[in-house]
């Protein structure tokens, strides 16, 4: 049995692709739990697969799009969304070859700059253009409010969320508010540095992070405050994939230096749609005892822990009005109960202490707003959203690929 993770659904005619040797799935939710939105993870060893384009079609006829996407240790994996999967069902789908054309786009990850003007010192000035190569590589004296990379850094959104991180010393992780389901980020900072520090009819940036952690951000232990990712040598980040399911963004820090303690760093974030959450995936090149993540403080919101008792999840959790926009906003990070170190605090930041297992660690972080367009208005809200994302951790609902079979008996 394998764990599964998240996402949604569409509709296309069965007539329009081919049945791949009749291959079926079979997935099963053995929680009392209603799981929505979810994403079902199949290794692609399993699948007899070649190139081209493939979907998945349930009971019904409906199609959904299957991508091929690695994480950050290379394992590939055929991931297909499911809408909602009843409690103690089983559920069977079929794999087709054949485009999904019709499926809208429900993730997005970008990192674009300017082009056509030039840099004074650390500022970029002049007439310019936007350009989106997707990757990027910056030295370690690359500092922030440059004008140069738009919104700062990298942005990766689903249909309920976005974020971004700052692709300079800073390196701290910042939310997107999305009052629509629609793909913004695209068009988001190209008409002016702050526009989006305002509300507008899409939503808007969401926080002010300072010298905090902001959201999931990375940082190190040093037995007194969390310390970012600020004193390396350079950073490559690129988008790995821009899916209408999952997108992710790959960034190295080379030659991260804590303390004296000098190591590289890769991280992989992914977000699927009709997931609020992206998962965080850390590696670390030699022995590292204290990589850190957390939430920034505010006196206006209450901390929030889950019940340590059950399950290989848990999180630490605030809300109240902490956005930008003073509005009702949830920030969360879920940790692997087998890699946390220990529960702490600095002056900014509500921490979470990892101890990597062979120099890798995995976390997600989630963000919530009371403007979005399913508003968390309340803390009873939150606490559903918090509590489905970690049934969903827990391993409380697993998938198996089934024996082949013809899917007319399925009717």
């Amino acid at each position: 049995m394998l764990k599964f993770s998240r996402i949604l659904v569409s509709s296309l005619l069965l007539s329009f692709f081919v049945q791949v040797n009749s291959q079926t799935f079979t997935v099963n939710n053995c929680s009392n739990h209603e799981m929505k939105d979810i994403v079902v993870e199949i290794p692609v060893r399993n699948l007899p697969i070649s190139i081209g384009n493939y979907a998945v079609a349930s009971k019904d006829g409906s199609t959904v799009p299957l991508e091929i996407v690695s994480d950050l240790k290379g394992n590939q994996q055929a991931v297909f969304p499911v809408k909602c999967l009843k409690p103690h069902s089983s559920n069977v789908f079929l794999l087709l070859k054949g485009n999904t054309d019709e499926y809208p786009k429900r993730t997005y990850a970008e990192l674009a700059h300017k082009i056509g003007g030039q840099f004074n010192g650390n500022l970029y000035e002049g007439g310019f253009s936007w350009v989106k190569p997707n990757y990027m590589k910056v030295p370690g004296t690359f500092r922030d409010h440059a004008y140069y990379i738009k919104y700062e850094g990298p942005g990766w959104e689903s249909d309920k969320v976005g974020y971004r991180f700052y692709l300079d010393q800073r390196n701290a992780i910042d939310v997107f508010g999305k009052k629509t389901p629609g793909i913004v980020l695209p068009g988001t900072g190209i008409d002016g540095y702050d526009s989006y520090h305002n509300m507008a009819d899409w939503g808007m940036d969401n926080m002010k992070v300072g010298k905090a952690l902001g959201i999931g951000s990375i940082a190190f232990w040093d037995g007194q405050k969390a310390v970012r990712v600020e004193n390396r040598d350079s950073a490559v980040c690129f988008i790995p994939t821009d899916g209408k399911i999952r997108s992710q963004v790959n960034t190295t820090y080379y030659g991260w230096d804590v303390g004296g303690n000098k190591f590289n760093l890769k991280s992989l974030i992914s977000i699927d749609a009709g997931s609020r959450a992206s998962h965080m995936e850390l590696q670390a090149d030699k022995y590292v005892s204290n990589l850190t993540t957390g939430i920034i403080k505010n006196n206006d919101t209450e901390l929030l822990k889950s019940d340590y008792n059950t399950g290989d999840w848990a999180y630490i959790a605030t809300f109240g009005k902490q956005s930008l926009n003073n509005d009702n906003m949830g920030l969360a990070v879920f940790y692997k109960k087998k890699q946390l170190k220990m529960l702490t605090e600095d002056d900014l930041n509500h921490l979470v202490v990892l101890t990597p297992e062979n120099g890798y660690v995995e976390y997600y972080f989630m963000a919530t707003w009371e403007l979005e367009w399913q508003p968390v208005n309340n803390i009873t809200d939150f606490m559903n959203a918090l509590d489905e994302e970690l049934i969903r951790l827990n391993g409380l609902s697993y998938l198996k690929v089934s024996e082949k079979k013809d899917f007319k008996s399925l009717n």
